[in-house]
């Protein structure tokens, strides 16, 4: 028997969901932050003993982690230094012009990761062709190493001056490195091997700074799952595909985005499946929310994205993240307007309901008010949640700023969804695009309390709730193929005369390619090899990715295309350049089944009163309650409504309608 596993790291819960040959089955459990692997062997453990009560058979574990987001976030990285050109130690410090508050005259910047005495250099250059200037000075090299020794550094960040066109010396500091220092080593041009020299810095000092912390965390968890018996181990990217752990250590900075993107990618899977093009995706768990979209039946990449100020140049989901989950907390800023988040009570202490200590009304503790979720029913009743104790410090809360409870829990609610809605707009009117024309799909433990109200903000006619809400992006993790990505800077004049050298490069990418997928025990026969090219007008700075068949002039036709679509105009006939090329390799794996949940008798299990906003006015109204496991495929209901998922409970407000599809979804029709 083939045991397929997933577990998502949250801030405040850890997801898990698995397929025990017959069934889906999810369930959540609260993490563990000081060691993260902790709540993932416990939930191991409820699945062994569930599963194989003794019997043996093929574990397949799939996971997403925070760890190198967090580590980032928090500064608690390995201590790194970096070698780079003569002249250029600075460049991780001085940026580029671009400024976050360009008029803010008091504006400060995040210090580099890398202290400035921690930042070496090294005679030696290479020019724009990639032909050697002046050789690597050994001895200098034999300097460095001798004060990293003293300086006590985990890794090392090695960053010269195009080195993306001849890695010569790139190469060969590391091989001093490796043969003096037990250190871990990031090199430019295995890690971004790309232009911008500036970018290709951050990413790799980004990836230094956080790959002893990976490494070790990994091989912890690795150790755990041989325990049970795992010996398939893969690990979700920033770009949407998984990967086996030992090809992940190897460049840990994909990871920075490896819980977000599994939702992304359970969401594509979704639309696939109920052949819907254009989603917008919205994930909103107890820290924070994510957003992405899926346009055309495409999910939206980008390979220009931050963590925190620092630039990081890897294929990824384009995902918008705000400070706004259900432990946000709620306060009043010092000119007296009530705020909510980023700061988050997270799994420890948690919300106050949760009766763990917290003393901070959140997001979760007003829904709860609100009568959106039960006491009872919270994380299928294993955790019980205290209303009396919310209600005594919302209370005070309320008390304290002069507010009526009514208004300050229903304004607590309004609040934290007009951060929401923001984060919305990003991936949708700011990129031209009609909200009208897309689908919400809307998971996370507290997305689907929110979605039908974010979506008639914005005009979006319909909310999908997938099956498994609460667990969707663990779920991802199971439908993600295998992916791997290789890019380098080639800077070619797009005509046919460059085709010869278009097609090296993507034969040393699909060798790559293939060792890789080799490594990892995959058929490489199975295998999908995707090339693109990066092209842009010569002397734009930023350029466009276009699919490539083989055709360089179909290529400059589809970029003149794609340039009038998202600028508004292009000019044919004019030089077109091929900044980067690209490849991503894809091995697709077997998903498990989706299918609609068996067939209830849709009674009704309850009604209550619950607080809704009605033009603008907090409104008690008589609330039907439901059991998800209770709705049969068309099932129809008219709101208010609320219905308790496993891990997730969908609140459908008054005036909307839902109805559950053959697949278990349940469609929330927005008026």
């Amino acid at each position: 028997m083939v045991v397929s596993i997933a577990t998502d790291v949250g801030g405040t819960f850890t997801d898990f969901v698995y397929f025990d040959g017959h069934q889906l089955r999810t369930f959540k459990m609260l993490t563990t932050p000081d060691n993260p692997e902790r709540a993932v062997e416990r939930g191991l453990r409820v699945i062994m003993n569930k599963i194989f009560s003794g019997n043996s058979g093929k574990i397949v574990f799939s996971h997403a982690t925070t760890i190198a987001t967090n580590a980032i976030i928090e500064r608690k990285g390995a201590k790194t230094a970096l070698i780079t050109t003569s002249g250029f130690r600075d460049i991780i410090e001085i940026g580029r012009q671009t400024r976050p508050t360009l008029y803010d005259l008091y504006s400060t910047r995040l210090p580099p990761l890398v202290p400035r005495d921690l930042r070496f250099e090294v005679d030696e250059r290479i020019n724009r062709n990639g032909e050697v200037l002046k050789k690597l000075d050994e001895e200098g090299i034999g300097n460095i190493i001798e004060r990293l020794r003293e300086s006590g550094v985990e890794s090392v960040a090695v960053v010269l001056l195009f080195s993306f066109l001849n890695p010569e010396h790139e190469r060969r500091i590391s091989d001093l490195v490796k043969r003096e220092l037990d250190v871990e080593i990031s090199v430019s041009s295995e890690i971004l091997p790309e232009i911008r020299e500036f970018e290709r810095a951050s990413t790799t000092v980004l990836d230094a700074y956080v790959k002893p912390l990976i490494k070790r965390y990994l091989e912890r968890l690795n150790h755990v799952l041989k325990d049970y018996g795992v010996k398939d181990f893969y690990v979700m990217q920033s770009g949407g595909g998984v990967a086996k752990a030992e090809i992940v250590t190897k460049r840990p900075v994909y990871t920075i985005l490896s819980g977000p993107a599994g939702g992304v990618s359970a969401s594509k899977f979704l639309g696939d499946l109920l052949g819907i093009k254009n989603l917008i995706t919205f994930d909103m768990g107890g820290t924070s929310t994510d957003v992405s979209s899926i346009v055309n039946g495409h999910i939206s990449w980008t390979s220009e994205g931050s963590i925190e100020e620092y630039p990081v140049r890897i294929p990824m989901i384009e995902i918008s993240t705000i400070g706004a989950g259900g432990g946000s907390i709620a306060w009043i800023d010092e000119g007296g307007a009530l705020r909510v988040g980023p700061e988050s009570a997270g799994s420890e202490p948690g919300p106050v309901c949760y009766g763990r200590g917290g003393r901070k009304i959140t997001v979760t503790d007003a829904n709860l008010l609100l009568g959106y979720l039960h006491e009872t029913l919270f994380l299928r009743g294993e955790m019980e949640l205290k209303r009396d104790l919310a209600l005594r410090f919302a209370e005070k809360f309320a008390e304290k700023i002069s507010m009526d409870l009514e208004n300050l829990i229903i304004g607590i609610w309004s609040v934290a969804n007009s951060n929401m809605v923001r984060a919305l707009r990003v991936m949708s009117t700011e990129k031209g695009y009609d909200p009208a024309e897309f689908r919400l799909v809307s998971y996370g433990g507290a997305g689907p309390m929110h979605s039908g109200a974010l979506a008639r903000e914005l005009g979006i006619p319909e909310v999908i709730v997938p099956n498994y809400p609460g667990v969707f992006s663990a779920f991802g993790l199971l439908v993600s193929d295998i992916k791997l990505d290789y890019s380098r800077s080639v800077l070619l004049k797009a005509e046919n005369a460059v085709k010869n050298r278009i097609d090296e490069v993507i034969s040393e990418f699909q060798e790559l390619g293939e060792k890789e997928l080799l490594e990892q025990g995959l058929e490489v026969e199975k295998a999908i090899f995707l090339p693109s090219l990066d092209m842009r007008y010569r002397g734009q700075s930023y350029a466009i990715n276009v699919q490539y068949s083989g055709d360089v002039e179909r290529a400059v036709e589809e970029f003149y295309n794609l340039h009038e679509r998202k600028y508004g105009y292009s000019v044919r006939g004019e030089d077109v350049e091929i900044v980067n090329l690209r490849m991503t390799v894809v091995c697709p794996r077997e998903s498990p089944p989706y299918s609609a949940p068996p067939e209830g008798n849709g009674d009704e299990w309850g009604r209550k009163e619950a607080l809704f906003e009605v033009n603008g006015i907090p409104e008690k109204i008589e609330t039907s309650l439901f059991l998800k496991e209770n709705l049969y495929p068309g099932f129809k209901q008219d709101g208010p409504c609320v219905i308790f998922d496993n891990g997730s409970t969908i609140v459908v407000y008054p005036g909307m309608k839902c109805r559950v599809d053959e697949y278990g979804n349940v469609l929330i029709e927005v008026r």
